[in-house]
């Protein structure tokens, strides 16, 4: 009789320590998906901000550095194609003011906002004043609003 009341005891001792066991590795794992989670999130939301900082990166390459009139052009085309919500001006020579392309910008007391879209694409005339000739130079500046977004780039030609 007592071999099986003792074996019957080592039995429901084995039970209570599998379901301990058993207990520990499913809150252990339960641990680590957490962190692993979290971890996936920090990395995710590193990424969006290094994608975030490479767009105005490739737009602050215009800042202050003189590009053909060929390339403002194509940033034109491009800007209108891929939809983007940015002011492109441009000033040439023979023009008296900045004429802007894909929205206007309005500068306030605020600082720069972008207007009104603006339909018109760069004149194809030579003779024309916003003529942009593909060999003239053209020096940009980025222009940003309150929140130091990137919202135009205006050119203006060297002479």
């Amino acid at each position: 009789m007592r071999t099986k009341n003792s074996e019957i005891a080592v039995k429901i001792f084995l039970l209570v320590v599998s379901v301990i066991l058993v207990g520990l590795i499913i809150a252990w794992s339960t641990g680590v998906f957490k962190d692993k989670r979290n971890d996936l999130n920090q990395g995710t939301e590193k990424i969006n901000d290094v994608l975030g900082t490479m767009a105005d990166f490739d737009l602050l390459i215009y800042d202050g550095n003189i590009i053909s009139g060929e390339r403002v052009a194509d940033l034109i085309e491009e800007v209108k194609e891929k939809k983007i919500d940015m002011a492109i001006g441009v000033k040439t020579i023979a023009a008296s003011e900045i004429k802007f392309y894909n929205y206007s910008l309005v500068s306030g007391s605020e600082g720069d906002k972008l207007g009104s879209e603006q339909k018109d694409t760069p004149p194809t005339k030579k003779t024309e004043a916003n003529y942009i000739n593909p060999k003239g130079k053209f020096k940009g500046e980025v222009r940003k609003d309150e929140n130091d977004n990137i919202i135009g780039l205006v050119f203006e030609q060297e002479k």
